[in-house]
């Protein structure tokens, strides 16, 4: 604003970086109708910039500002004397000459720096200055040792600078700064210098040859240039091969059904009629064509090509829809006529019996089963039903006009996403959509109890959206045909499969950032449990991370694994062992996942905060073990009873490889028998937080 006179156009924006690394940002500005001139900016004088398209910059993150520190960067740090402060517990770092926790107590010592401080940035043929320098101390010598053995000495100085003009190999090695008082104390400070780089963009034994490298890849004086992930060649100049990915291009793809694979991740980029990470799942019965967004138009049970969306009819139907009846077709008219007297009966017991059901509803006619889970929604879960005001659905209502849907996010077996754009008086927003996958009872009752717990958390007074770690809800779409819940877009996808990603690649895990997710899921559950409002599925499956690299809890209408497919366990009929209060007519389409059950959930099917503090437990081994699907003994698919069974006997899931004996304690008290011996929410997330307190301060003091 002080630059510019009249500035036609400003832009803000802020974000937080997801990670410590250097980072490359890439930002595309609109092109203008009138080109945006800078003839004006101080010091540019008769220069001017017609048009700005684009802007490219590095930014590499140091964490919380100097003087503070904390998960929110809101705690002031009391270091003194230039000390830097940690960004995570406040420890001190202090400077040459202090020490103490708050580096204000004098330390007498000599110290030993270059000018370049940076090991890459000393090379051949460069310039390096050595600086010697005392703290606290009353120096009657100061002197500095080269590597040939020779000294430079000074009388009663506190500094010692000494140029190498020109480095070369003869010159690296030990630089000892030694200095003297009058008490006869010595103070050492010593520092090895390796000539062993060349210049930028050189390479070589003698420094003579030209790396010239490409794709913004850097140049190692020994090996030349080291590419980035995806590319290739003495300069980098070309793409991996096909069927590899990675640094150096030595990973192997793994798409199938004629998917392209991404030189630079491995990411898959599918045909036509298929999804997944793999591009290995086919799209779900309505859907084909690229990325599934094409809806097929078959009707009469026919079935849809995944690719195409052609349609295979069954008989008698026919036609490029099924639509067409080819045994009515055949018939004589004579034959097809029915008697007009049967016909106005017919319609008069139709009418009476939809009229009857009028009334039984509430004056809305039963359609695809939508009146029938509202009322098992209500009789299953009365207390939810209280939660919610009346006019819940209209409240949150918007029309499918406003809608334009995208490619498919995930299915599961009640449901599926779909990333959409939501207009809105602000504009587009991304958004993803849940709509049921098909139509029947047991779907519909999943999607209006995610419905009616999402309203229940949103009207909260307490409610608050910037801060809390349960999925953002934004509208609702309640229509015959078309039924969505339209939440925010997580766009680092699922927990599950972030862990699994990293395990597969072989990425180091650092278990304090995955911790972190874990203290935020805790925080979800707090505000669950103060709105006494439970979520009877907490796993990692169930877990988003959005792009501000925040987890947040999703999926609370039981629909069974919508973002990603992993095995859950059907009730079998023939297990005589069921949980009281389960409904016997719908108990053999049930499926539960049985592995994160508690014990009372197996037992007698009640779900409370407690039961979610068990899951929450497995949860966490799950993050140890990095996306890992818990076992128990060995048995794969255990039913309701032999589970509950094995957990009576009092066994748990064993300790995974490398977990501490701190984080292993945190899940068995989340798994112990009796529910109200179990810690909180509050109380987990305190221990986390001190678990990943002692991860960090120990491997700081390491470092």
């Amino acid at each position: 604003m002080e630059k510019l006179k009249n500035p036609p156009l400003l832009y803000f924006f802020s974000f937080d970086p997801p990670t410590k690394s250097r980072t490359h940002y890439r930002c595309e500005f609109p092109i203008l109708r009138r080109p945006l001139s800078l003839n004006q900016v101080r010091g540019l004088e008769g220069q001017s910039v017609r048009r700005v398209q684009t802007m490219t910059w590095d930014l590499d993150p140091i964490g919380c500002a100097p003087d503070k520190y904390g998960i929110l960067c809101n705690q002031d740090c009391i270091c003194k004397n230039g000390a830097r402060c940690h960004g995570f517990n406040g420890a001190c770092k202090c400077t040459y000459g202090w020490q103490g926790v708050a580096c204000d107590i004098p330390k007498p010592e000599v110290s030993a720096t270059t000018t370049p401080s940076d090991p890459s940035d000393i090379y051949s043929s460069a310039n390096v200055t050595v600086h010697c320098k005392v703290h606290h101390v009353n120096a009657t010598t100061l002197s500095l040792r080269l590597p040939n053995g020779s000294d430079i000495v000074r009388r009663n100085a506190t500094r010692l600078d000494q140029t190498v003009l020109n480095i070369q190999s003869k010159d690296k090695g030990p630089y000892k700064c030694q200095a003297s008082d009058s008490y006869g104390n010595v103070f050492n400070a010593t520092i090895v210098l390796d000539i062993a780089n060349c210049p930028p963009n050189r390479k070589g034994e003698l420094c003579d040859e030209t790396c010239d490298c490409l794709q913004g890849a850097t140049c190692d004086w020994r090996t030349g240039c080291v590419c980035p992930s995806g590319w290739t060649g003495t300069r980098c100049q070309t793409t991996c091969p096909n069927g590899t990915y990675g640094e150096r291009c030595v990973k192997k793809c793994r798409c199938r059904n004629g998917a392209s694979c991404s030189p630079s991740d491995g990411k898959c980029t599918c045909t036509a009629g298929w999804y997944g990470l793999q591009c290995e799942v086919p799209c779900p019965k309505y859907r084909y064509g690229l990325r599934c967004q094409e809806i097929c138009t078959c009707k009469n049970n026919a079935t849809c090509d995944n690719v195409d969306g052609s349609c295979t009819c069954v008989a008698p139907w026919t036609g490029k829809n099924c639509d067409e009846n080819r045994a009515i077709q055949s018939e004589p008219l004579l034959e097809s006529l029915v008697p007009v007297g049967s016909i106005i009966v017919l319609v008069v017991c139709v009418a009476t019996i939809l009229y009857k059901r009028r009334h039984l509803c509430g004056g809305q006619a039963v359609k695809d089963g939508e009146t029938e889970a509202l009322l098992q929604l209500e009789q299953a879960e009365a207390d939810l039903a209280q939660t919610v005001r009346p006019g819940w659905l209209s409240r949150w209502g918007t029309t499918s006009r406003h809608l334009t849907l995208g490619h498919l996010v995930g299915v599961g077996r009640f449901g599926h996403v779909i990333q959409a754009k939501l207009k809105t008086s602000a504009g587009d927003t991304t958004v993803a959509a849940k709509e049921v996958r098909t139509r029947d009872s047991q779907c519909y009752r999943s999607f209006y109890r995610e419905a009616a717990v999402l309203v229940a958390v949103h009207e909260d007074q307490h409610h608050d959206n910037l801060r809390s770690n349960i999925i953002q809800l934004l509208a609702l779409i309640n229509e015959s045909a078309k039924k969505y819940i339209l939440m925010e877009y997580a766009s680092k996808d699922n927990l599950l499969r972030l862990l699994r990603q990293a395990r597969r690649q072989n990425e180091p895990q650092f278990l304090p950032h995955n911790l972190r997710y874990a203290v935020h899921i805790a925080r979800a559950l707090q505000e669950l449990q103060r709105l006494a409002l439970t979520h009877c599925d907490v796993a990692a499956r169930n877990v988003l991370i959005t792009a501000d690299d925040v987890a947040k809890l999703a999926d609370f209408g039981r629909a069974r694994d919508v973002y990603t497919t992993v095995q859950y366990v059907p009730n079998d009929k023939g297990d005589r062992e069921l949980p009281a209060n389960r409904d016997n007519d719908n108990v053999g389409d049930e499926v539960f996942p049985l592995n994160w059950m508690s014990l009372e959930s197996l037992e007698s099917g009640e779900y409370t905060c407690q039961s979610d503090v068990w899951s929450f437990g497995v949860l966490l081994w799950e993050i140890v073990t990095m996306g890992k699907e818990p076992r128990y003994d060995g048995n794969n698919q255990p039913t309701c009873h032999k589970l509950a069974r094995t957990l009576r006997r009092g066994i748990r899931l064993r300790k995974p490889p490398g977990c501490s004996g701190e984080m292993y304690d945190v899940m068995m008290s989340c798994w112990r028998e009796i529910p109200s011996t179990r810690p909180g929410p509050d109380v987990v997330e305190t221990k986390l937080m001190q678990m990943c307190h002692m991860i960090l301060t120990e491997r700081e003091t390491t470092v």
